[in-house]
């Protein structure tokens, strides 16, 4: 059941429209000046006005996350993508780098460490950014950074099974999937711009970890939270799902099947049919932040971007199984532009909705702006695909 009725569903077409000119025409236009801080990269969150807000650091991840928009952003058209990613790429190799190698968890706001932890989540995505700046520029000036990227995982990530890495350093004996499903997220960018072998060993590494690890084909779930065995953790934590992750991840996985040599195909439409059950409210078409592997509710409100993560999953189920459910894609649009972005400031969005959906924010993070982007940039690469034209396969690739 959808949250809108036939009788009144908004036209597709329209909704496409919608979001593509809200990123292109509102979202980049502002992230690209007024999320500019000067010659120092790029705003970390802004008040709910959408001014910015000093919060006292500003996280690796979240220029990363930019670089990578603003590249990705460039290849589509958007002419101001470079110059904007060129200026927060000069300040995370300026700033983020630790003489031990490997990318601070965050910066200060003018420059310097403020927190030099290591975190495989930040690695993973200054990967997808360096792959994107050497995409969008045809030049090779960032693949020394993307190996020295690549050899400082190695360094301080590394586990002595060659199963998966740490997940944080100084390491808490926790191993979580995310910055897992980030890398491989990475390295299928990574390959397409530096496909060396140790790369694709890389990603056949972790298409293997999801394959004996991480998936639990009993509950067709993912876990957050295991061991250092790769086991779930005791009590509720090793139960907690999130049906975002679950989309993430079957996109992630229907893409990379032609790289990986692993048939993930079963696993993957378990982890979506999953999501699609237990994860999305019938009544409001709002995604959970969280369930159990039973499909209970553990969170019952409500981020943006998994409905950014179930609009992909339902792309590559048409893109790779011609199976295009127009309503549910009708229906994710219609939450997203409606609940999210339509009542933030011009270029902005709510980023988290209360159990009743209401907002219960108190800031705008420019983090959110990667999710939205990519989600926009996959409907745009597949638009010609419900109209019964040919698309060349994978974003990724």
């Amino acid at each position: 059941m959808n949250v809108i009725t036939l009788e009144r569903r908004p036209n597709l077409a329209g909704l496409c429209r919608r979001l593509k000119d809200w990123v292109f025409l509102e979202a980049l236009p502002f992230w690209s000046t007024v999320g500019v801080d000067g010659d120092r990269g790029f705003i970390e969150t802004l008040d709910l006005d959408g001014k910015p807000k000093a919060v006292g650091f500003k996280r690796t991840r979240v220029h990363a996350r930019q670089i990578y928009v603003f590249s990705h952003a460039y290849t589509l058209g958007f002419d101001p993508g470079l110059r904007t990613a060129r200026n927060g790429l000069d300040f995370l190799i300026a700033h983020g780098w630790l003489k031990g190698g490997g990318w601070a968890v965050s910066m200060g706001e003018t420059g310097g460490i403020v927190d030099s932890d290591l975190d495989l989540y930040d690695q993973a995505f200054v990967l997808l950014a360096f792959a994107w700046w050497t995409r969008a520029t045809g030049k090779n000036d960032l693949i020394p950074w993307i190996d020295r990227t690549l050899q400082a995982i190695d360094d301080h990530f590394g586990r002595l099974d060659g199963e998966g890495w740490k997940s944080r350093v100084p390491d808490d004996g926790r191993l979580l999937q995310n910055p897992h499903m980030h890398m491989f997220e990475a390295l299928l960018a990574v390959k397409a711009v530096h496909p060396t072998t140790d790369v694709a060993q890389r990603i056949r590494q972790i298409a293997l970890l999801f394959q004996e690890r991480l998936f639990d084909p009993t509950t067709g779930t993912i876990a957050e939270y295991y061991d250092e065995k790769w086991s779930r953790i005791g009590g509720d934590y090793g139960h907690v799902v999130e049906p975002g992750h679950h989309f993430e991840w079957y996109w992630l996985l229907r893409h990379a099947e032609q790289m990986t040599g692993h048939d993930a195909r079963d696993a993957a439409e378990r982890l979506f049919a999953f999501a699609q059950q237990y994860g999305v409210d019938s009544a409001t078409g709002l995604i959970h932040d969280e369930l159990l592997s039973d499909g209970s509710v553990r969170s019952g409100r409500h981020r943006s971007w998994p409905q950014t993560e179930r609009l992909k999953a339902l792309l590559a189920r048409a893109e790779f199984d011609g199976a295009f459910d127009k309503d549910c894609v009708t229906t994710v649009l219609s939450v997203l532009l409606d609940k999210y972005l339509g009542i933030a400031p011009r270029g902005c969005w709510i980023d988290h909705l209360d159990v009743t959906g209401r907002p219960c924010v108190s800031a705008i993070p420019a983090s959110t702006l990667y999710h939205l982007f990519l989600a926009t940039a996959e409907l745009m690469r597949l638009e010609r695909l419900w109209a019964g034209e040919s698309t060349s396969h994978g974003a990724l690739q």
